[in-house]
């Protein structure tokens, strides 16, 4: 019982400085940031990437549900999400291993453009920090997935017959424009401005983060900062690039 209250202490200790990192990442970056320089840590960004990637994934899944692909020859009718499910374990380490693969190479690439600038921050601050500006897209995805639920659960399915040579999720990403559309104007809200907006603001928001963390993780001056965190926001844009046309994210 000793080791099983201390582990569950560990574990909501962790998720209490989890949720508080949140707060913080939007709210007080440069205090979080001016933490993470004094006494980086493991635990609360693991948890916050984490989190960012189960609710993306849960992304991928509100944009297949309710439609359908009908095979024209036999009649019969498949729900694109139940194909997912079907494959959802090789889904799931597919992502998980990219999104590791990803935060490793972000942070050697972050590290050595800071040495390069002149810092000399240990490896596991800029490891720490990192994980951290990869968690800035978690209120958008939060957003997005709170749209797209909505979106699925409030309008009719779509069923879509099959085509050869077409590929079916990009039939399914024009069925869910058209559910889109349909909510948009039952809500009188441009839904799909709204989406990019906040597409939009976790770019720019990661895009400042990085600058700051050149500037205060790296201990560099602004000028350095400002260079260091374009260039290191391009190599982001870059590496997350190629992982999405592999169909890995």
């Amino acid at each position: 019982m000793g080791l099983a209250s201390r582990t569950a202490s560990l574990v909501l200790d962790a998720l209490r400085r989890a949720t508080h990192r949140v707060y913080q990442l939007y709210l007080k970056p440069v205090e979080l940031l001016n933490e993470v320089r004094e006494a980086p840590d493991a635990a609360p960004p693991i948890i916050l990437v984490s989190a960012t990637f189960a609710i993306h994934t849960l992304v991928a899944c509100s944009l297949l549900k309710g439609v359908y692909m009908r095979d024209p020859s036999s009649g019969e009718t498949v729900e694109l999400l139940y194909n997912l499910y079907a494959n959802f374990p090789t889904f799931v380490l597919l992502r998980a291993a990219s999104l590791v693969s990803i935060w490793f190479m972000l942070f050697i690439a972050y590290w050595f453009m800071m040495y390069l600038l002149g810092s000399r921050v240990e490896g596991f601050t800029v490891f720490s920090a990192t994980g951290y500006m990869l968690s800035c897209q978690i209120l958008t995805f939060t957003v997005i997935l709170a749209v797209y639920s909505l979106a699925a659960f409030w309008t009719p399915p779509v069923i879509l017959v099959a085509i050869r040579g077409a590929y079916p999720h990009l039939s399914s990403l024009a069925a869910f424009r058209y559910r889109l559309e349909l909510i948009s104007s039952q809500l009188n809200i441009p839904v799909e401005v709204l989406i990019e907006g906040f597409e939009y603001f976790g770019s720019a928001w990661s895009f400042l983060f990085t600058i700051l963390m050149f500037r205060i993780v790296g201990d560099l001056t602004w000028k350095k900062a400002l260079g260091g965190g374009a260039a290191a926001s391009g190599a982001a844009w870059l590496i997350a690039s190629i992982f999405r046309v592999a169909g890995l994210m």
